[in-house]
């Protein structure tokens, strides 16, 4: 299993949902349809999480696809 963890600098979020339609078992959005991660920790600032599977190429795609880089996917 790969361990990794995902982070998101919600304030730059446009909520245009782009990681969530790509990874829902990774991301997901808020009320305001802004990302979080799945299981995560979250506050208005930031949202992390670690996740132990092998779809760390699935993150990967979602951060690559997010139109303002606020996404950082990193193997631990």
């Amino acid at each position: 299993m790969i361990r990794y963890k995902i982070e998101i600098d919600r304030t730059g979020c446009i909520a245009c949902g782009v990681c969530y339609s790509l990874n829902p078992s990774h991301f997901e959005p808020d009320e305001e349809g802004k990302s979080t991660v799945v299981g995560g920790e979250t506050d208005a600032k930031a949202s992390s999480g670690v996740f132990e599977d092998e779809e760390i190429e699935n993150a990967r795609d979602a951060e690559d696809s997010c139109p303002v880089s606020i996404i950082t996917v990193t193997e631990l």
